[in-house]
Parts: structure tokens; sequence; C-alpha cells
């Protein structure tokens, strides 16, 4: 069952407290939106299961992403740090033959 009906169906059920009720709603706005982390929809399909006696669901695996610094991959900032490298030696090049 999809995380958003499986949210929908524990605000129906009118048993949870306010605080529940707050994350429940967030965690809808977030699935929708694409950036759900896969540990509260485990959380959401635990908490589905253990009220409505559904069968526990098996977690989800983590996507592995590669991990990015500044909006840039590992291999991006090897290949920015080649070409930086690059660039200083024919710097030093440059003024290594106009002698100054």
């Amino acid at each position: 069952m999809q995380v958003e009906a499986l949210i929908k169906e524990l605000l129906a059920n009118g048993s949870m407290n306010e605080e529940t009720i707050a994350d429940l709603n967030r965690w809808l706005a977030e699935s929708t939106a694409g950036t759900l982390h896969p540990d509260d929809a485990d959380y959401i399909a635990a908490l589905h299961a253990r009220l409505t006696g559904a069968p526990q669901p098996e977690p989800t695996e983590p996507a592995t992403q590669p991990a990015r610094l500044d909006g840039l991959s590992i291999e991006d900032w090897r290949d920015r740090a080649l070409r930086a490298e690059a660039e200083l030696a024919a710097l030093k090049d440059s003024v290594a033959s106009t002698g100054a």
C-alpha cells in the first residue's frame, strides 16, 4: 500500500493525538513532494500495521545516492581539482619562462 494511503487511513482512524496528527500531515506533505525519508516511510508502515493489525512490512532499502557537496559529486570535485592543478602548473611555467 502507498504511504499516502496508509497516512490517510491513520488520519481517518480518529484516535491519534494532536502531535501524531501533525506528524502524519507533515509526512503526507513530504510524501506528496517526494521528499519523505525512507525511515519515516518504514515508521508509518509499522505504525499502520500495529494499529490496524495488518502484517508488518519489510523495511525499505535506502536509496544509495552519491555524496554531493555544493551540488557536485566526488568525481566532479576531482575533475575540478585536476583542472585547477593543470592551470596552476601552466601559470608556473609561464612565470618561469618570463624570468619573473
